[in-house]
């Protein structure tokens, strides 16, 4: 486990939640780091998938419906290449923590479209940018889960009973992503005695300022980085320089005694 660098980590300012008569609570926010070590292809990172794939073509709300046979051919194609894959040990140990202290105390959130989480055994999961198991009906705003092991397509809604108009559940870029109100929930419920860990994230998309209430910005000792090349480590007081599955066991003591009121 590494300080951040050589300034002491601001500790927590007072016993909120004790005051309050809880214990702390867990957040975790995860991007594709966590599930590079299941062999996972990231989509920024390295020779990540947008390096060679046409956003504009495969990923863009206001193209995708003259565009829909690449587009559910290119989901397919990830989904093909998650076929094989299987929880690593960060899944397991979140999904273990969830179920620990349950889904009241311990909130997962990840900009991952996998699985991983669920299979591993995670009871609740908010995906922000949606996921690779459901289809969105774009007429009524009906979700439902895919049948079969691909994206179908010729599937019809559900609700409505439109086809042209149900995409995949991921959301695109230039689509509303109706998941992020959750964060402005955690950034205005998370107190100073609340873990928060940021696992495997860039923060290209959502920077910590968002995750963050202000007291809780600079080095904060209860702010915890996971990532084996860490950016933005002037928010975290605690930075673990390593990939996921080595990193989350780090901190593993540390987790269980802040979360048990120690």
């Amino acid at each position: 486990m590494k300080v951040a660098d050589l300034e002491q980590p601001r500790q927590p300012s007072g016993q909120q939640a004790r005051q309050e008569g809880r214990l702390p609570r867990l957040y975790v926010f995860s991007g594709a780091g966590l599930s590079a070590e299941s062999g996972i292809s990231t989509f920024r990172t390295g020779n990540g998938i947008w390096t060679h794939a046409n956003i504009d073509e495969v990923c863009n709300y206001h193209t995708w419906r003259r565009n829909r046979p690449a587009v559910f051919r290119f989901y397919n194609q990830r989904i093909a290449e998650c076929a094989d894959a299987c929880p690593n040990d960060a899944h397991r140990l979140l999904a273990q923590w969830q179920n620990t202290w349950g889904t009241e105390r311990v909130h997962l959130v990840t900009q991952n479209i996998d699985d991983m989480l669920e299979q591993a055994g995670a009871r609740q999961v908010t995906h922000l940018h949606g996921d690779m198991i459901s289809l969105l009906c774009t007429d009524c705003d009906y979700r439902f889960p895919r049948s079969g092991a691909g994206l179908d397509p010729g599937a019809a809604c559900p609700s409505c009973g439109q086809v042209d108009s149900v995409k995949p559940g991921v959301v695109f870029f230039n689509e509303a992503a109706p998941e992020y109100e959750t964060l402005w929930r955690i950034q205005q419920a998370m107190t100073d005695d609340d873990l928060f860990i940021a696992v495997g994230t860039a923060f290209e998309v959502i920077p910590p300022e968002r995750l963050l209430p202000p007291t809780r910005y600079g080095r904060y000792a209860r702010n915890m980085l996971v990532d084996p090349a860490p950016r933005r480590t002037e928010f975290f007081g605690v930075v673990e320089h390593e990939p996921a599955t080595v990193g989350l066991r780090n901190l593993e003591p540390a987790i269980e005694r802040m979360m048990e009121g120690g």
